[in-house]
């Protein structure tokens, strides 16, 4: 059966609270994976290693007064761990296709106190209710693999950004090289468990990225700071034909039994999990006719800091309506 937006929406619907609650650490409510660096002391260090280096990213495009969006936010982790270790940023917004998890999200950032400050709709990210060039830096953790058409992701990001705004990604890749009929097999059953079908090589996401005037800055594996856990292929093996056969039909099953695949995946080097950091491309000649205007690196330097400057449409309770359509928000 296809995987489509609405079944991923589904997925996440009904299987949010479980992830929550057995996540590695309760306070820091991300569903994401751990990274474990050199200097990482905790299960909450790790799930915020992510988090701390997008976070350094955004501050790299704008110091203050930072316009970002986290598209394919979950419940809000990330945003919640990002804003407030920014310096003045502007209103921000995080977008999941899951009601549940925006409902979820807006309950914390009221219990946070972040409600005028972060807002959290449902909505599918390949077409998100702002107006072009609006974000300094636009973020995603393990979402475009959720994409049924993933260009189209990258489409939306180029056109959100403003010149010489970045696009941060952490997912998963797959390798290009062929697979055997084993690692076709887990590879399938990662896919189909999870409900990323939008995972590909590193070489179709740059060529998606610069088809949109995105430039590759950026292009780290992380996979060596990750704990795996993957079996023997037996017992694996062994494992996915049981699971497959259960009359058991909530959609946790399907998960488990991807998130085994994956292990698998990550061990044979059949997936990657990757940082990769795009930039929207600046001007770099005069237009046609246009007025004569010095393109200096100063006022290059100029420009971009205007244009962190601008605000972004107004993500208050009072006038978020004017952004976004009110059937998407989360109800407070």
């Amino acid at each position: 059966m296809p995987i489509t937006t609405d079944s991923v929406r589904t997925y996440y619907d009904e299987n949010t609270n479980l992830f929550l609650k057995f996540s590695g650490h309760k306070k820091a409510q991300n569903i994401h994976r751990t990274l474990w660096m050199e200097n990482t002391k905790s299960i909450e260090d790790a799930l915020n290693t992510s988090n701390a280096l997008i976070k350094a990213e955004i501050e790299s495009v704008a110091q203050t007064n930072a316009r970002i969006a986290d598209l394919g936010c979950g419940v809000g982790a990330s945003l919640f761990y990002i804003y407030p270790r920014l310096q003045q940023p502007a209103p921000a917004l995080g977008l999941t296709l899951s009601p549940v998890q925006a409902r979820l999200a807006q309950e914390s950032a009221k219990q946070l106190g972040l409600q005028d400050h972060i807002r959290f709709a449902e909505g599918d990210f390949t077409s998100v209710p702002l107006p072009g060039e609006a974000l300094d830096a636009v973020y995603s953790v393990e979402a475009v693999c959720h994409a049924v058409d993933p260009e189209k992701y990258f489409k939306e990001a180029g056109r959100l950004l403003r010149k010489g705004g970045k696009l941060i990604l952490v997912d998963d890749y797959k390798s290009a090289r062929s697979f055997n009929s084993s690692e076709q097999k887990w590879f399938d059953a990662y896919i189909d468990g999870w409900y990323v079908p939008g995972v590909r090589t590193v070489e179709q996401t740059i060529a998606f990225a610069n088809k949109h005037g995105l430039q590759l800055k950026k292009n780290d594996e992380l996979t060596p700071h990750l704990r795996l856990r993957n079996l023997p292929d037996f017992l694996a093996s062994t494992l996915l034909f049981l699971g497959e056969k259960l009359p058991i039909k909530h959609a946790i099953v399907p998960s488990m039994l991807g998130s085994m695949a994956l292990q698998q995946c990550l061990h044979m080097k059949v997936v990657e999990y990757r940082m990769m950091v795009f930039e929207k491309e600046l001007p770099t000649k005069h237009a046609k006719g246009a007025k004569n205007e010095n393109f200096s690196s100063r006022s290059l330097r100029s420009k971009r800091i205007n244009q962190c400057q601008k605000p972004l449409p107004s993500l208050t309770s009072g006038t978020l309506g004017d952004v976004l359509p009110t059937s998407h928000l989360a109800k407070d």
